[in-house]
């Protein structure tokens, strides 16, 4: 299964790139889901990658993501995820991101979930996995956006910060 979202942003191309790529340890500091996330090197490090992956912690658990393909000439990074509470039916998640420079210093920005399924279980889950994978990438991308246009987090990831500042975590 593919979950495709194609967007604009207005930023350059080179600030998309910061982000997402030679920032990519950072994702913590824009994206309200990830409380935390560090570089790892175990693995192959792609030509020009700041790592071979990264960790991120969340409310559902930790993920491990390995960079599969980083171009830095054609502002294209790849990877795959695998979480502590994924679902045994997800055999492999992966997202590719492109961003494309538009003319006025904005962006065009190409992202690719794939989600493979165990057969039986892409009949029956794949539409609720659709659906809420849907919603998770729709707030990345609000939130990635906002970042990258305001040189500030999105204020629900300030909420986030907030409340887990009052938890004393």
């Amino acid at each position: 299964m593919q979950i495709k979202r194609q967007f604009t942003v207005n930023a350059s191309a080179d600030r998309l790139w910061e982000i997402m790529g030679l920032q990519f340890t950072d994702v913590s500091h824009w994206a309200s889901d990830i409380y935390a996330s560090r570089g790892r090197n175990n693995g192959i490090i792609p030509q020009g990658a700041p790592c071979s992956g990264r960790v991120c912690e969340t409310s559902l658990g930790s993920f491990k993501e390995q960079i599969l393909q980083y171009d830095e000439q054609r502002k294209m990074i790849s990877y795959d995820a695998k979480g502590d509470k994924m679902p045994f039916f997800v055999k492999h998640l992966a997202n590719n991101w492109t961003f494309t420079p538009l003319a006025g210093g904005k962006c065009k920005v190409d992202m690719c979930m794939e989600i493979s399924l165990l057969p039986v279980f892409n009949l029956l889950m794949g539409p609720m996995m659709r659906m809420q994978m849907g919603g998770v990438i729709n707030q990345v991308i609000e939130e990635l956006t906002y970042f990258a246009e305001n040189g500030i987090p999105h204020p629900r990831k300030l909420e986030v910060q907030k409340e887990l500042q009052l938890k004393g975590a």
